[in-house]
Parts: C-alpha cells; structure tokens; sequence
C-alpha cells in the first residue's frame, strides 16, 4: 500500500484536516501547500517537479480519504481519489473537491512506505554477485541497475549468502556492476550471494519520491531529498520492501546535496 500513518513517538493521535485541492489527489500520496498558481486549492501533491519555489514547501500530510462524492478508485495509485475540477455542474452534483489529511508533525509522525524502483509497484533489483570478494567489501553483478547514489545514502542488504540479514551503507556506486561498502560483511562475499541495495539509510538519511508521491523511489542519485531518520528499513522480500521514518524540521522543505 501507498504511505500511511504508522504510529506517532509521543503517543499522539493523528491530527487529520480537511483541504480543498489544487489537482486530482489518491489516498496514500504526500501533499504539500498549493505552489501552482490560480488553482484555487489548499493542497497538491509533493511531487516538487516543476517551479522553484516548490523546492522550500514543506510536506504537510498525508491523504487519507476523500470526502466529495467524485471518489473512484485508481489501479496506478492503489486508492481513492478525488477528482480536482473547476465545472460548476459537476461540483453541484459531487460536491466541493477535497480530501482529509494527516497532518505529518516533525520528529513525531511515523510514516511507512514502501520501496520501489522509480515506480509505484516495480521492486528493486536484486544483485547477484558474479565475483567474489574475500574482504566483504565490494559487489560485483552483472545484472546492477543502481543509479550513483551520492553522499553515502544508500545501504546493501544480504538476502542470501554467509552475510544474509547483515546491512552495511554504500560508500561507492559509480560503475555499472560494483558497489563498494566501506565497513565490511562479516564474511567474504561469494559468487551467487544475492544483494539489494536502496537509497535510504538507517538514522538520518534522504527521502526521494516519484511524481506520484505514494512510494519511496529507492534506486534514486539523491541529488534532491527531503531530511528524514529512519527508524526501520526492511529489504528483506522482494516488492515488500519498507521504511519508517520521520520527517526532520529541515526535512519538511526539499535538500540538495
């Protein structure tokens, strides 16, 4: 399922607002305050995607129902929808375009979302090491689609192999075919073992998402993020790869690394 609420660290319920949208918005994606001029709307998605401006806008919440009548249900968002419109005869007859959110409070609100490649719905791809490497430092597979992750954002994950369950964060990521750990495995790295690597870390780390804002977009260069800690980070399955994490103060506006 796309983000949802996954609990606050203070005990507190959600916080939960109704807004009037600025475009067409699913259960499940990230909004943030209307930066498109002459919408008319409180909110639009966090996609961050075209003015400037966008770039400092913070990340107020998370969709959690619709409350107009023209809700239908989205197989590329995997949720209801509110459908934004500026005809008159259509809001008549459905009502005001508008949906509830939970507002997302700093260091408060844990979120949880899945992991994907780029996409809502494509799982990451698994490594599977063609040469060995005693030392347990380096990935080397023929079959790597990872983007150059900067800023030591990313962590490989051991599915199978002596070093199953063991994560270790990515220092380098720049060919095709190796990924490179400075702290080691525990044990050499073997031809056959399988690996995933995500562009997201234990602790403080970077939050990238697609357009659609209902997915933590893991295979990303991570040159623009929001600041978040990550409490939890599960690569084990494939395509049920997870987070929860918690937005920082200075990570409800986009970064630039």
């Amino acid at each position: 399922m796309p983000f949802a609420i996954a609990g606050s660290l203070v005990n507190s319920a959600p916080i939960i607002r109704e807004y009037q949208i600025s475009e067409t918005c699913y259960m499940g994606q990230l909004v943030m305050g209307p930066r498109v001029g002459g919408l008319g709307g409180n909110i639009q998605i966090a996609d961050a995607a075209t003015e400037a401006s966008e770039n400092d806008q913070p990340i107020m919440g998370i969709v959690l129902g619709v409350v107009d009548e023209s809700r239908s249900y989205s197989s590329t968002y995997y949720g209801d929808g509110s459908t934004y419109t500026t005809t008159q005869a259509t809001i008549a007859a459905t009502g005001t375009p508008r949906v509830q959110v939970a507002l997302t409070i700093p260091w408060v609100t844990l979120i949880k979302g899945p992991i994907y490649n780029a996409a809502y719905g494509t799982a990451l791809t698994e490594q599977v090491v063609t040469t060995a490497n005693s030392g347990g430092v380096t990935i080397t597979a023929a079959n790597n689609a990872i983007t150059d992750i900067a800023d030591d954002f990313a962590v490989a994950y051991c599915r199978k192999g002596a070093n199953r369950g063991h994560y270790r964060v990515v220092t380098t990521s720049t060919s095709t075919t190796v990924n490179t750990v400075t702290v080691p495995f525990p044990y050499g790295i073997a031809a056959g073992d399988v690996f995933v690597i995500a562009s997201c870390v234990p602790g403080i780390g970077g939050l990238d998402i697609p357009a659609t804002a209902n997915c933590i977009d893991g295979n990303n260069d991570m040159n623009a993020y929001y600041d978040v800690y990550y409490h939890d980070i599960n690569l084990e399955e494939s395509g049920k790869e997870y987070a929860v994490f918690t937005l920082l103060p200075q990570g409800t506006g986009l970064q630039a690394s």
